[in-house]
């Protein structure tokens, strides 16, 4: 015959991990990573953004010349009108 045996369950849980605190050190380098990917990522929108305003320069230049053109003809008829009224 089996006689049960009393099992201590406090043998199964897991013990807690213990905390190794960081020193300063590895907290300043951890900061340093992570400002570095924050320029990084700021400098390449940076060159993206100048890019994008050159490779459109002319387009806007035009678009700016033709509205300006526009307007002109604008005021010059409305003078005219004035001026015939």
């Amino acid at each position: 015959m089996i006689q049960p045996s009393l099992t201590n369950f406090a043998d199964f849980i897991e013990q807690p991990k213990p905390v190794i605190p960081k020193s300063q050190y590895e907290i300043q380098q951890s900061i340093n990573w992570s400002l570095n990917i924050i320029v990084l990522l700021i400098v390449i929108i940076g060159f993206v953004f100048l890019y994008f305003r050159f490779k459109y320069k002319a387009q806007h230049e035009e678009e700016t010349k033709q509205k300006l053109q526009e307007f002109d003809n604008y005021l010059n008829e409305h003078y005219i009108n004035d001026m015939l009224k």
